[in-house]
């Protein structure tokens, strides 16, 4: 039962001028009389103002019903709730009212039966105030085909059971069937807030939004042990506090805006401890440990200014902002080897610290009435000011030490960009317009394979529309990214000098699209098509990616056979090529690599209502994947295909028993089955050397059905102002 929110504002101008008009409707009444007093006064106690700024009343509805689900699939229930089989509680509540002196509330319960609930209460005085209370929660189900020997699972440190007996490989690990637990991953998120807004006269607004993320659960993770390996469950446990507060004064032609935004993140999971399964390969290494994201902190304040009326149609819109991020967790030992000698860490945390600043400037202009020009320069620099210090006891996975010394990187960057585009109306049917960006990109901090780059990016269009039922676009343009020399030195050793990193090698791009919207005369029949084609080259490359193809299309069309039917079709497909070059010999290419993704979604339905009381939806939507990947030359071969087929089949039903009582009934049909090489068959124990979690490939096929009422108080039929 949702319905579309929006902010309860009237404009002070639009009331003005309501009291204008009925201060010139008052005074043209009198005169009317006194010229005519012999004609009869009208009767206006039944007259009604169908302009007013806004309406009285209330309305409210009610939802309670049950739903059940007839199998277990975290796939099926992810971000839904709808995860395991059973009967859930149908439960939903929405209301609204007015009052006389301009006053709205508004308050809207969604789902209250399920893990993906969601809560909100608004209200205020138009044009005064607003607030807005609300709570949602989102079940994020991971997997729940998957097992462990550990204990501890969702807390930092993992141990296990009594009497398990280390293996050099998972065959060896006699008490692993024994000691496994079925476990499910996935966490929740709980976002808690509040907003609110506050006019000072006409012309100032204070606006504020504050909102509390909690998240509680397990995702995987990989720890190693040299050449092994354990997939565990990283615990999940943390909170993000996010404060935004905005000024603005709104002028005649002009607007000013300040403002400050903040985060905090703030974690109870900072690390993980886990027992070794295998047998240790150097004496104390029982036990391993990594780090976790740390609690940090990002603050910011912006300024904005924007006029607009100016000369020739012009608008000027000009923002600044700066910020700075901060992490000063504490650090963790360089092991937790106790038979390793290690010497003192140079500092007890980071103190890392990252400055931000950012700058645009916006033009709009329309010279003359069929020209329309836009043009932007932007500025924007990070700078990591934390500081390099020298680790001398780096440890290799809790078993060798690491003779070299290490210095921790510190990368920032300064990004420069020019817009600009124009576009000119040649005939009423017909526009052209071009455009064109450059921009540069300056890495600083340590030193980096390529120093800086350039971008230039040009582009054409061509919109065409002879008639209100047919419209052309056609788009199309080139793209290139020119490095600085490669230097294969920062690559550091270990890495072919033939080697480019895709992000920083060489580019050209050429693309082309196409949309075009069809209405067939006056049939109640639209048919929009688009199409998109890319093509990346990666021409000065050896070692690395070479080459790109990306290439979609879309089709939807909407019939509305009459008032009461509506029928609608859409299909798609997309199809993406990528192609890399890598040496087994640290030389020239010996083997390529070759990747096509082909992904395709159908769907239809219709929606009727053939009398005043029933209404009826259908939904099918089919979609599929295919993923392929081969290797090309020394050793090589195809990996096992990743594929992925959906189907969905809907049905909603309601049925309106009483002036005041709806009935609604629900069906859902979903079925969905993959392949991922990467997990198929692949058990605790499969791999020598990965003792793993067992998660198997999606596959589920579930039938989810409901039945409610829905009871209306008030004046259901009262149509409020959104």
């Amino acid at each position: 039962m949702r319905r579309s929110r929006s902010k309860n504002v009237v404009n002070p101008m639009e009331t003005r001028s309501l009291l204008l008009t009925l201060a010139v409707a008052s005074v043209l009444s009198a005169a009317g009389a006194a010229s005519a007093e012999q004609a009869a006064a009208p009767d206006t106690s039944e007259w009604t103002c169908t302009k007013c700024p806004f309406d009285r009343g209330h309305y409210a509805a009610t939802e309670l019903g049950a739903a059940y689900v007839d199998d277990d699939s975290a796939k099926f229930g992810d971000y839904t709730g709808l995860d395991e089989e059973g009967v859930y509680v149908v439960a939903s509540a929405e209301g609204r009212a007015a009052t006389e002196s301009g006053y709205v509330l508004n308050y809207e319960l969604t789902d209250l039966g399920l893990d993906s609930r969601e809560v909100r209460v608004s209200g205020g005085k138009q044009g005064r105030y607003e607030y807005e209370l609300f709570y949602d929660a989102i079940p994020h189900s991971i997997w729940d085909t998957t097992a462990t020997p550990f204990s501890g699972n969702g807390s930092s440190h993992l141990t296990l059971p009594a009497g398990w007996v280390d293996g050099g490989s998972t065959s060896g690990m006699t008490a692993l069937d024994a000691s496994l637990r079925d476990v499910d991953v996935g966490f929740d998120r709980d976002r808690y807030g509040a907003a609110g807004s506050y006019w000072f006269g006409n012309n100032l607004l204070f606006d504020l939004d504050y909102r509390r993320d909690e998240r509680s659960g397990t995702r995987t993770t990989f720890g190693s042990s040299g050449s092994a390996s354990v997939q565990m469950l990283q615990p999940v446990d943390d909170a993000t506090d996010r404060l935004s507060a905005t000024l603005r004064y709104q002028g005649k032609n002009w607007f000013a805006q300040a403002g400050y935004s903040g985060s905090i993140y703030d974690t109870k999971a900072a690390y993980l401890r886990w027992d070794n399964p295998f047998v240790p390969m150097v004496p104390g290494a029982n036990e391993g440990q990594m780090a976790l994201a740390p609690d940090n902190t990002y603050h910011e304040i912006a300024a904005s200014a924007g006029w607009f009326g100016l000369p020739g149609g012009t608008t000027v819109t000009l923002s600044l902002a700066s910020g700075k991020g901060e992490q000063d967790t504490g650090f963790l030992p360089y092991t937790v080897n106790a038979q390793l000698a290690t010497d003192a860490l140079p500092a007890s945390n980071l103190s890392g610290e990252v400055s931000v600043t950012r700058a645009d400037l916006t033009l709009t202009s329309q010279p003359i009435n069929r020209l329309r020009l836009r043009g932007a320069v932007a500025y924007d620099e990070r700078d990591n000011d934390t500081h390099q210090l020298v680790y001398t006891s780096v440890v290799h996975t809790d078993l060798f030490p690491v003779l070299d010394d290490r210095t921790n990187p510190v990368y920032g960057f300064e990004r420069f960009r020019v817009y600009g585009s124009a576009d000119f109306d040649v005939y009423d049917t017909l526009s052209i317009g071009g455009g064109g960006e450059y921009r540069s990109l300056d890495r600083t901090g340590t030193a980096q394979e390529v120093k800086s780059e350039t971008m230039i990016d040009g582009w054409g269009r061509v919109q065409y529309r002879p008639t209100g039922y047919l419209g052309v676009v056609l788009k199309g343009g080139a793209q290139e990214r020119d490095p600085d020399k490669y230097d294969e030195s920062a690559a550091g050793s270990g890495q072919n000098p033939l080697m480019r990193k895709y992000n920083m090698a060489y580019l050209y791009r050429s693309y082309g699209e196409a949309l075009v919207n069809v209405a067939f005369g006056d049939l109640p029949v639209t048919l929009g098509a688009s199409a998109f084609y890319g093509d990346d080259s990666y021409n000065l490359s050896t070692i690395g990616a070479t080459a790109g193809l990306d290439r979609r299309y879309g089709l939807d069309l909407n019939w509305a056979l009459s008032d009461q039917v509506s029928v609608y079709l859409s299909t798609g497909e997309e199809k993406i090529e990528a192609k890399s070059q890598g040496s087994q010999s640290y030389g020239q290419p010996d083997w390529r690599w070759v990747s096509n993704d082909e992904f395709s979604s159908w769907s239809g339905g219709f929606r009727m209502q053939p009398t005043a009381k029933l209404r009826l939806d259908v939904d099918y939507t089919y979609a599929k994947g295919n993923s392929r990947m081969e290797l090309v030359g020394a050793a090589g071969g195809k990996f096992p295909n990743n594929t992925s087929e959906l189907s969905s089949f809907r049905v909603d039903g309601a049925y309106a028993l009483t002036e005041r009582l709806d009935l609604a009934l629900s069906w859902r049909y979903e079925t969905f089955d993959s392949a991922d090489w990467a997990l198929q068959g692949i058990e605790p124990a499969t791999l020598p050397t990965v003792l793993s979690l067992g998660a198997d490939p999606y596959d589920y096929d579930v039938n989810y059905v409901s039945a409610s009422v829905r009871y209306y108080f008030g004046a259901r039929s009262l149509k409020l102002p959104e």
